[in-house]
């Protein structure tokens, strides 16, 4: 008998392994319409590493970098590494800054879509990221 049950929860251990979303990769996407947003998520465990970039959405912005990023956003924005980011099944969880200070972020993987949200300046942000091909 517990030969059959150590088998079965083994069994379903694998299984949901293998049906969770994969979080590795480059995700890119909106964050509400005005800025583009990627990331680029390394999972060990259940440890989330990676950077968050954003890119000024303004067609107005002048001399951008080769990656897309205007003075002003790289000196507002710009890439920050990911801190204390965690993997739970679909949910993933980190911390970035954002003018020196730490913004974390909630989101959870479903339909091949990385929700997340946040708050900022006490306002919800939601941004939506499709993995890149």
């Amino acid at each position: 008998m517990k030969k059959i049950l150590l088998s079965v929860v083994l069994l379903l251990t694998v299984v949901t392994v293998c049906l969770a979303a994969s979080v590795d990769g480059v995700w890119k996407g909106l964050v509400e319409g005005q800025y583009n947003l990627t990331l680029t998520l390394k999972v060990d465990g259940d440890k989330l590493t990676g950077v968050f970039a954003l890119v000024d959405n303004n067609p107005k912005s002048e001399n951008p970098d080769d990656a897309g990023y205007t003075p002003f956003v790289a000196a507002q924005m710009g890439k920050n590494p990911i801190t204390d980011g965690k993997v739970d099944g679909n949910n993933i969880s980190f911390t970035t800054t954002f003018n020196g200070k730490p913004v974390m972020y909630k989101g959870t993987i479903a339909d091949d879509k990385l929700v997340l949200t946040t708050t900022f300046n006490n306002q919800p942000v939601k941004a939506t990221l499709r993995l890149a091909k």
